[in-house]
């Protein structure tokens, strides 16, 4: 065999072998649709339980997402209102036209009773009110499915959630797309979801605070719970800079959709509720 066949030979199987590589790589693209409707849904958590793999779907419902190497982990797709869907991801990859489309089951929630005898409420403000402009803790990219926040404890139980307040302490070159959410706790992490439908924050250029009117999401809580910003929607500039504050509790975070939540440091981020027990 003379030289140049041997070359070529060795060139075809190097293009074969990176070609093969590249394929197995590949991120999966896709949309996800309510079943009931089939209409594209906007902003539903997609990622590999526990690691930190995952994304948002965007305001057309498509989602990518790279799955190389997770054979034995489970992908999970999860938004308030409607059914998690989880998928051993060996069996997720073997036909990728099958899943091309997801499609999430909407559930019927109920709102929690709440029982009163001529209570009267006292209005309190729960939570870390800094507005510290040095001490600052945040979105520092546009990490799809990043969420921060922190546990609030109540006094008495029941707790009516009527607003939600931060202040930020960045300069926000661009308008950015947020979620708000609340979690109950369990071993001193957030645990299930307890408002019934998504509650967005779009937070504008120059804007120096965020205050949210909860109050027609009926959110009640019995014990501590963990209130969270995620981070849903590609945006330019280098995300958002909240206040802290040293020896305030924990900032409690996770990188991605469906990641483990980890606790930072030793400085807590300046989130508060106003509330009514």
């Amino acid at each position: 065999m003379n030289s140049l066949t041997g070359m070529k030979k060795v060139l075809l199987v190097s293009l074969f072998t990176i070609s093969s590589l590249y394929a197995y790589s590949q991120a999966f693209e896709g949309m996800v649709k309510d079943a009931k409707t089939n209409l594209p849904l906007p902003y539903v958590n997609v990622g590999i339980v526990g690691k930190s793999v995952g994304t948002v779907t965007d305001s057309t419902g498509h989602y990518k997402l790279t799955l190389t190497g997770h054979d034995a982990d489970s992908l999970k797709l999860s938004m308030v209102g409607y059914r998690a869907l989880v998928y051993q991801i060996s069996d997720f990859t073997k036909d990728t036209q099958a899943h091309k489309t997801l499609l999430l089951q909407p559930t019927v929630t109920q709102l929690k009773e709440v029982k009163v005898n001529n209570h009267k409420w006292k209005e309190v403000i729960l939570g870390n009110t800094t507005q510290s402009k040095s001490g600052n803790a945040g979105f520092r990219d546009n990490r799809l499915g990043y969420e921060i926040g922190a546990i609030i404890k109540i006094k008495k139980s029941p707790t009516f959630l009527k607003q939600f307040n931060a202040n930020i302490a960045s300069d926000i070159t661009d308008s950015v797309k947020l979620r708000l959410n609340f979690y109950s706790v369990k071993d001193g992490m957030p645990y299930q979801l307890l408002q019934n439908q998504n509650i967005f924050v779009i937070v504008a250029k120059g804007q120096q605070k965020i205050n949210v009117n909860l109050e027609p999401y009926s959110v009640y809580v019995d014990d501590k719970f963990y209130v969270g910003l995620e981070w849903i929607q590609n945006a330019k500039g280098q995300g958002v800079m909240f206040s802290a504050s040293l020896f305030s509790g924990s900032i409690i975070s996770r990188e991605t959709s469906q990641a483990k939540w980890e606790k930072e440091g030793i400085a807590g981020i300046g989130f508060n509720v106003l509330a009514e027990y």
